[in-house]
């Protein structure tokens, strides 16, 4: 079950962190403020990570409760991701019911049908599991992490300036979207790209996200940058 929150919680903080600001934050903390019980604790909180990792210290958050991760991801639309913390939770609450059903089985003529019940419980749960410890596998081997990405928007924001454009369509993400960052952050080119970039790698990657992205740069006639990727990749 550990190992199949982990998959959950890395997916959502890849895709949460796109959408919290700094306003959406503040209204997160004010929410968990009474959770927390710590004015200390709240002012280290700067990002979505660091109110992810005390509120699994607070035992708020843990692979048995994942309530809190699907409050947070009711201030963006995302339903894929919804729909997982969603399964998630139905098969958690599947296992204490199915020990229950075990322990407190009785020993009469409804004990075939009980039988059953636990049968089809267990198979339901033993699904889900497979499903996610498959999901969380093939994560580990495709999806980018967290700090490849990091470096990877760092370095490019700092240096690919007006290319960013082009990058970003020769990445196959909509115009409406480039329009939108553009009127968002209106004299902030750094920003403007940063947001493009971490936009294509949230919503709009798959697994050659790598090649994909080298391609890009090459087309919008940024060998340096391509090579700077090539390298990060590699050292990865």
């Amino acid at each position: 079950m550990e190992q199949m929150y982990i998959c959950l919680r890395e997916e959502f903080l890849l895709v949460a962190q796109c959408h919290i600001n700094k306003n959406t934050l503040n209204t997160l903390k004010e929410y968990y403020i009474q959770y927390i019980d710590s004015n200390r604790k709240l002012s280290q909180i700067k990002d979505l990570m660091t109110l992810v990792k005390i509120l699994e210290k607070r035992d708020i958050l843990s692979c048995y409760n994942v309530k809190p991760l699907l409050h947070i991801s009711s201030y963006f639309s995302n339903e894929s991701l919804q729909s997982k913390i969603k399964d998630y939770n139905i098969y958690v609450k599947s296992i204490p019911c199915f020990l229950s059903c075990n322990m407190y089985q009785e020993t009469n003529e409804n004990t075939n049908k009980d039988t059953t019940k636990n049968s089809s419980l267990q198979t339901t749960s033993n699904k889900l599991e497979d499903e996610f410890t498959l999901q969380y596998e093939d994560q580990k081997r495709n999806v980018p992490t967290q700090e490849i990405i990091k470096q990877i928007l760092s370095h490019l924001s700092e240096r690919i300036g007006r290319s960013w454009r082009d990058t970003i369509r020769n990445l196959g993400v909509p115009e409406y979207q480039i329009d939108i960052i553009e009127n968002k952050y209106p004299f902030e080119l750094k920003e403007q790209s940063y947001q493009a970039l971490k936009l294509y790698m949230t919503q709009y990657s798959n697994n050659n996200w790598k090649i994909n992205l080298i391609n890009a740069l090459e087309k919008a006639r940024r060998r340096d940058l391509k090579e700077l990727v090539e390298k990060l990749v590699l050292e990865n």
